[in-house]
């Protein structure tokens, strides 16, 4: 049994090491060894950095926590960034550990985090697992690509779109914000 739920400032190194696992999961193979192997290095400074910006009365990602307690899925959106964004919403982050991959899990962060809105993510070019996930979620990729940083390999990501589902644009009260919320776009799917 998974329940989803808002963060809290005390799990802040338990959902940062979660997706750093997530990212060891989706990435391997497309990241060198060296920075999957060293992700965990630096938790402590992301943890400090996301703890000084956080407020549970605002904005906060969304994380899957099994009946143990353990976090298994992370998720955040919010207002989208850049200059003139297709639309208002974007999905910033959503990881969820493989073992939970194919499982729904993943759409139920999504949905956490995005609604029903019309909303934009940036995935991985390349990374076919993503894609095909959030087509499932009735994205589409608008032909926009971006070159990541050196320490992506040289790899670029695409931007996925989608329209309002159901008509409505509902956007739950409980999304991230931009600043802190993770890594763009790199999402593994779910």
């Amino acid at each position: 049994m998974v329940s989803i739920r808002p963060l809290r400032v005390e799990e802040l190194e338990a959902a940062l090491r979660m997706k750093n696992q997530g990212w060891r999961q989706a990435y391997r193979g497309r990241l060198s060894p060296e920075i999957l192997d060293s992700l965990d290095d630096t938790v402590d400074a992301q943890a400090e950095a996301w703890r000084l910006g956080f407020d549970p009365q605002d904005e906060v990602p969304s994380v899957a926590v099994d009946g143990n307690g353990r976090i298994v899925g992370i998720a955040a959106g919010g207002p989208a960034r850049g200059e003139d964004p297709p639309a208002a919403v974007e999905l910033f982050m959503l990881y969820v550990l493989e073992e939970y991959y194919g499982t729904g899990l993943g759409q139920e962060l999504a949905a956490a985090v995005i609604g029903d809105a019309a909303a934009c993510v940036w995935v991985l070019e390349g990374n076919e697992r993503a894609i095909a996930f959030y087509r499932k979620l009735g994205f589409t990729p608008n032909g926009e690509r971006e070159q990541l940083s050196d320490r992506w390999n040289g790899l670029s990501e695409i931007r996925m779109v989608r329209p309002a589902l159901r008509g409505t644009p509902n956007v739950p009260d409980r999304t991230a914000p931009a600043e802190g919320a993770g890594v763009r776009g790199t999402s593994a799917g779910a």
